[in-house]
């Protein structure tokens, strides 16, 4: 079961700070190892600059920090699980927070990235209000998120595979089978494609760029703050 409307916080931060020694393997098992390429591809895609400041929004146990860093840029990790950051500790200054409240001034990045968070914020449009107020104009946003196939076969594949399979090994690994219920649940938080593109421009993006990988299952969103 889903946590209601005032729950969704707190569930999600008790959540990660439970699984947060394990996340790490089950998400290379879950997706097979390709979630490293996708966020390889990610920030490819954001086309930053050397020595550019970028945040990491729910960084978790610090894969794209790593990434960033290997990158030359200067990175801050935030998240709202305490467990998690724990783990990114040596990659990165960290600030435990919620997306929806960031704890920096106004312009304050070149750039802001996240991986498969979007579907666990308790607000998302207040999140890119927030990842908004922070960016420089002309900043860059990037998500890596999951998505629903389009091909039948390849959905109703994956439907099996996430809603099935991945709550017995992630359970098995993690010893935490509420936790891998609610990862394949909470797909039904994501905002539609054309939802996202409102949201987006709302909060004052531009340019938005979707890319679909592994076979659908997962996209990248890649767009700027309005700005020069």
């Amino acid at each position: 079961m889903l946590p209601g409307e005032g729950a969704k916080q707190p569930y999600v931060r008790e959540m990660f700070d439970r699984i947060a020694g394990t996340y790490d393997i089950v998400n290379r098992v879950m997706t097979f190892g390709l979630d490293q390429g996708w966020r390889s591809r990610l920030i490819r895609e954001m086309q930053l600059g050397a020595h550019a400041q970028v945040l990491d929004l729910a960084c978790g146990t610090g894969d794209f920090l790593k990434a960033w860093s290997a990158k030359g840029a200067q990175v801050y990790g935030l998240d709202l699980s305490y467990q998690m950051l724990r783990r990114a500790e040596p990659f990165a200054p960290l600030v435990q927070a919620a997306g929806e409240a960031l704890p920096f001034a106004d312009a304050s990045f070149d750039a802001v990235s996240s991986g498969f968070a979007v579907r666990n914020f308790a607000d998302f449009a207040g999140v890119l209000a927030e990842v908004s107020r922070v960016l420089r104009p002309g900043g860059v946003l990037g998500v890596l998120e999951v998505a629903t196939p389009k091909s039948k076969v390849v959905r109703e594949l994956h439907g099996f595979y996430f809603g099935s399979l991945v709550p017995l090994i992630g359970g098995l690994i993690s010893s935490d089978k509420v936790a891998y219920r609610y990862l394949p649940q909470s797909v039904s938080y994501l905002p539609s494609e054309d939802r996202f593109v409102e949201l987006f421009e709302q909060s004052g993006f531009v340019d938005l760029k979707r890319i679909v990988v592994g076979l659908g299952a997962a996209q990248l969103l890649i767009a700027k703050r309005r700005g020069v």
